[in-house]
């Protein structure tokens, strides 16, 4: 039986659906974003009709809105939203959708990437070539790709489709995968669907994560059960150093002999639990580069430029509040 999420939400009623351990999920879509703190809902606050309202005045409700519309205009009646499809007080809820999290989101139909960050297209006179390079700028500059959740919410899914900050379709994964691989460095076969997880060495998968951030130390572990294919209970009164140690143990079990005594300690434990965040970040600081010799590319360049840098500015400046993955109170 394929493992599937227990509460959905119905995106007709806009209510919760239940389903039972024994019960086959119905076909799904699944929602990729990042958390913005103090602007979700809880699984609480989406239980209690009486407060919708107040709950009406968060970003986190309009977001969920939007993704039940694009999967009912998709034919898909349900949708997982883990901000408020995960009770946060159920300590047994909390931890069985950690473990399973990979598999919600490669069981689902769809998956919808909103990238909240990429505000809105460029919509100058330039050329189209021009145009097209600053949603590229924007696109890599995605705080989406520095998160470590979105790593396993990127390759489990069939398809994935990337939104914008006003829900205009970015694209897909598939037609996005040049881009994305230059982002990530994730192999264009993986991307492509040409190839499995499991066609990648661990040190190659573990690299894939480096410079991702997480708002829970010990998250920076989990998020990886999907990637390594392994299952460890979390404990988030652990420590990041004894959470890697217990994922590498975990790997050990599953994979006898996979790996070696260098890279048991360094590539498992020192490259992640004392990564330099900012290394991943430099990466997406691209300044653009002049593309002709003609007086007209060279003012169009310099325009672009201006644009891109005023473009970074404002993007730090608007989203200064610390993304959130809380998975448990």
């Amino acid at each position: 039986m394929t493992t599937g999420p227990r509460r959905l939400i119905d995106t007709h009623s806009f209510q919760f659906a239940e389903f039972g351990e024994s019960d086959v999920s119905p076909p799904y879509a699944i929602l990729s974003h990042r958390w913005i703190e103090g602007e979700e809902v809880t699984f609480q606050e989406f239980l209690n009709p009486g407060g919708r309202e107040e709950m009406k005045k968060k970003s986190g409700y309009r977001k969920i809105l939007r993704a039940c519309m694009k999967a009912q205009n998709d034919g898909i009646n349900f949708i997982w939203i883990d901000t408020c499809c995960i009770d946060k007080g159920n300590h047994d809820e909390v931890a069985r959708d950690i473990k399973s999290m990979y598999a919600y989101y490669e069981n689902s139909v769809v998956c919808y990437a909103y990238l909240v960050d990429v505000y809105k297209w460029y919509y100058g006179k330039e050329s189209s070539r021009y145009r097209e390079q600053w949603r590229k700028w924007m696109f890599e500059d995605s705080e989406w790709f520095q998160r470590g959740w979105t790593l396993q919410e990127l390759l489990a899914p069939k398809e994935v489709v990337f939104f914008s900050h006003k829900w205009n379709k970015i694209g897909t994964r598939e037609g996005l995968k040049e881009l994305i691989c230059s982002v990530t460095a994730i192999p264009l076969e993986l991307l492509g669907g040409k190839s499995s997880l499991k066609d990648f060495d661990v040190k190659t998968r573990m690299s894939w994560a480096m410079g991702r951030m997480t708002t829970k130390p010990p998250d920076r572990a989990y998020c990886l059960l999907g990637i390594l294919d392994i299952t460890v209970e979390p404990d988030y009164d652990e420590d990041v150093e004894t959470a890697f140690r217990r994922l590498q143990d975990a790997f050990e079990k599953a994979h006898p002999g996979y790996l070696d005594a260098e890279s048991h300690e360094k590539s498992l434990i020192n490259s992640l639990v004392y990564q330099n965040v900012n290394d991943r970040m430099q990466t997406t600081s691209r300044r653009p580069r002049p593309t002709g010799d003609s007086v007209e590319d060279r003012r169009q360049y310099m325009g672009m430029c201006n644009l891109y840098a005023s473009y970074r500015s404002f993007n730090k400046r608007r989203y200064l509040v610390p993304s959130s993955r809380d998975h448990v109170a």
